[in-house]
């Protein structure tokens, strides 16, 4: 079930281009494409195929590839809680990502401004899509681990990446909630055993961090 809804997820941010580039060539404006061919007129319905192919092809990978890594755990150690960090903010790029993409081919076909304008609307609306599409593939290799000997946080896509503190050597937890994060029902818990970045593990954007706060102050008593 999660490869298939990471599969339909793929599908679902790769039609927006794939559907616009069609319509495009095979649309009403195919024929004033032809009747008066310039470099111009392919370059917005070529360019969305690509970058929806494109999309959908890491998205598959990326699907088939997605397995949260699992921790290496001891024979006296029990696992408390797992978390993924949310992936609300990343569907949130995306969304607003859309508008722009749509106003720059608004822009580029129905209007006689100059082509910079249309470019420029077009790169926003790529830097919203892709910053959530990155941060999409980031979170979904990301697992965070509590048991009663060790808070972690392990990454895992093209190489492994983990970070872990003893519980015997917290000496502070802290939560973190911004102004759209206490919106959303997110937040950060920062766990750190000393000062210094790395004697910090962050458990970012996580959907209720309450509880896992909780579970960890419930390890310093």
């Amino acid at each position: 079930m999660k490869i298939l809804s990471n599969v339909l997820i793929s599908i679902l941010l790769s039609a927006p281009f794939v559907i616009f580039g069609l319509f495009i060539l095979f649309g009403n404006e195919l024929a004033s494409i032809l009747s008066s061919p310039t470099e111009q007129s392919y370059v917005l319905p070529i360019g969305s195929l690509v970058v929806g192919g494109i999309i959908l092809v890491i998205g598959l990978i990326v699907s088939f590839r997605a397995i949260a890594p699992e921790p290496p755990l001891q024979d006296s150690e029990n696992e408390l809680a797992r978390r993924h960090p949310s992936m609300k903010p990343d569907y949130a790029r995306v969304l607003v990502s859309l508008p722009f993409l749509a106003g720059a081919g608004y822009l580029l076909y129905a209007t006689d401004i100059p082509y910079v304008y249309p470019f420029v609307v077009f790169i926003l609306g790529m830097y919203f899509f892709f910053q959530g599409a990155i941060r999409y593939i980031k979170n979904l290799h990301t697992t965070y681990v509590i048991t009663n000997l060790r808070a972690m946080k392990m990454y895992r896509f093209l190489w492994l990446n983990t970070r872990e503190i003893p519980t015997s050597r917290i000496v502070s937890i802290s939560e973190a909630r911004g102004f759209f994060e206490l919106l959303s029902g997110r937040g950060t818990v920062v766990v750190a055993s000393r000062v210094g970045e790395r004697q910090v593990v962050r458990i970012q954007d996580i959907t209720n961090p309450a509880p896992i706060a909780d579970t960890l102050r419930g390890l310093l008593a």
